[in-house]
């Protein structure tokens, strides 16, 4: 008797399974699902946003099309406040945030209208890795060039609080290195193009981004990176220094570790609106780890020569809980430096 019961109770767990599937086709069948994302098409957010959209859908019961929209303006702010306050929370819209406005707006900004803590996180499958590369006929061939300069160096941002800018405004009010931050440009990809053509010296940007958009660039060295703002050397800059490398005090590390460091762990995720429904939350989150795994995904992240470093949904809320933690004297400092 007991062994039909249990016969019976594995049967029906099955049956359960079964069932959670049966009922999660139906909804995300002949649906689109939208990945939104704040920047223009050619930078690293957009690429990854591409990247995981081409796969994401054959990892979703039902297999929905999945496609990509750019919500451009204000460095990622336009397009994180409309997911928060407008995007109807249907598990039909996943942002790919700017990781960089959400520190602004733990410290309270104007104009951030979001709760970071209250977007729901399903992962992320990279991290910003900012390197600050150069135009060549700038002049400035490393950082120690840069260090040196008679006059400040003309270097690209979005907007204060983008955490392109505060790789830009780190080192010139932290780091003390002679800097004009020139604000206003739409991603990454812009601000390569105008160091390209000699309107900046250059900019931090993401690694991922410009290895493979400006390759060219790159190989030839009419554009040189010259410090990367990470914890430990990218694999294809051992040699380029970190800006870490040049504090000078334990507060100036401190900065660094808050601002740059941190905020990377946290820097490229996707997202949910508040109040989407748990069942298609855990759907999508499932889908996304099954699509980091994918060996099509992973093929075409090698073929590319990308940097894959997957983050749970529950390590992301971890990373962003622990950032809202500061005390109110560290957020005071901090926003000094950024928004000053």
């Amino acid at each position: 008797m007991k062994r039909w019961i249990s016969a019976v109770s594995v049967l029906a767990v099955l049956m359960a399974f079964a069932a959670a599937d049966l009922d999660a086709a139906p909804f995300y069948e002949g649906k689109v699902v939208r990945v939104t994302v704040g920047f223009s098409p050619g930078g690293g957010f957009d690429l990854w946003a591409r990247l995981v959209a081409r796969y994401l859908g054959k990892n979703i019961p039902g297999n929905p099309k999945v496609i990509v929209e750019n919500i451009t303006g204000a460095g990622g702010l336009i397009q994180i406040n409309t997911l928060f306050k407008e995007t109807n929370a249907d598990g039909l819209t996943i942002g790919h945030l700017n990781g960089g406005l959400i520190l602004s707006q733990m410290m309270g900004q104007p104009g951030y209208d979001f709760d970071s803590q209250k977007f729901i996180y399903i992962g992320a499958a990279n991290k910003e890795n900012p390197v600050f590369v150069f135009g060549k006929n700038s002049g400035i061939i490393s950082a120690e060039r840069w260090r040196t300069s008679s006059t400040p160096v003309r270097v690209g941002g979005v907007v204060p609080g983008n955490s392109i800018d505060n790789c830009d405004r780190v080192m010139k009010d932290v780091l003390g290195f002679p800097t004009q931050v020139v604000s206003g440009y739409q991603g990454t990809a812009n601000i390569v193009n105008a160091t390209e053509k000699g309107e900046l010296a250059g900019a931090p940007a993401s690694w991922d981004g410009v290895k493979t958009s400006r390759k060219k660039a790159l190989d030839s060295g009419e554009i040189i990176a010259i410090l990367q703002c990470v914890k430990k050397p990218l694999k294809d800059l051992p040699n380029v220094p970190k800006m870490i490398d040049f504090a000078k005090n334990e507060e100036q590390k401190k900065s660094v570790q808050i601002l740059i460091h941190d905020a990377n762990d946290y820097s490229r995720p996707f997202a949910f609106p508040p109040g989407t429904p748990k069942e298609r939350v855990e759907i999508l989150h499932k889908a996304f780890q099954d699509t980091l795994r994918d060996k099509e995904f992973l093929a075409e992240v090698d073929k590319m020569k990308l940097t894959l470093e997957p983050t749970t949904g529950e390590e992301l809320t971890a990373a962003v809980a622990g950032a809202a933690k500061q005390d109110q004297n560290t957020r005071t400092k901090m926003k000094e430096i950024l928004f000053k």
